[in-house]
């Protein structure tokens, strides 16, 4: 599992994992049934609080992308008919993001369409 949390991202810490997450479940990084790292060992492979980990799969829980066992680590639960919905949601997010800071860089919506349809040529 390759996960990276970015420090001058505006996205709190906490949903950067939890989208990170959802990125390897989508990418098939992850599949039904894997067991994720545990709160700890996340915490200390990211350099992150546990607690704030623990906010992470507590959310996962929620959205049904995990089910968490007494005494075992959470594993992976995809919820079914859900993933196109998810990916067409993450692709979303991401391009709002690029589009607000093309905006800030002083790009128009002219500019950010032409380089669209260069780059996809």
């Amino acid at each position: 599992m390759n996960l990276t949390i970015d420090a001058k991202s505006p996205l709190p810490v906490y949903q950067q994992v939890i989208q990170a997450i959802k990125l390897e479940i989508l990418s098939g990084g992850l599949r039904d049934g894997d067991p994720l790292p545990s709160i700890r060992d996340l915490a200390k492979l990211l350099k992150l609080n546990p607690n704030t980990v623990a906010k992470a799969y507590y959310a996962l829980e929620a959205e049904g992308f995990s089910e968490g066992r007494s005494g075992s680590r959470s594993r992976v639960k995809v919820p079914p008919g859900r993933q196109d919905a998810l990916r067409r949601a993450m692709l979303e997010s991401e391009f709002r993001s690029f589009l607000g800071k093309a905006v800030s860089l002083g790009f128009s919506r002219d500019d950010v369409r032409q380089l669209i349809e260069r780059i996809s040529q």
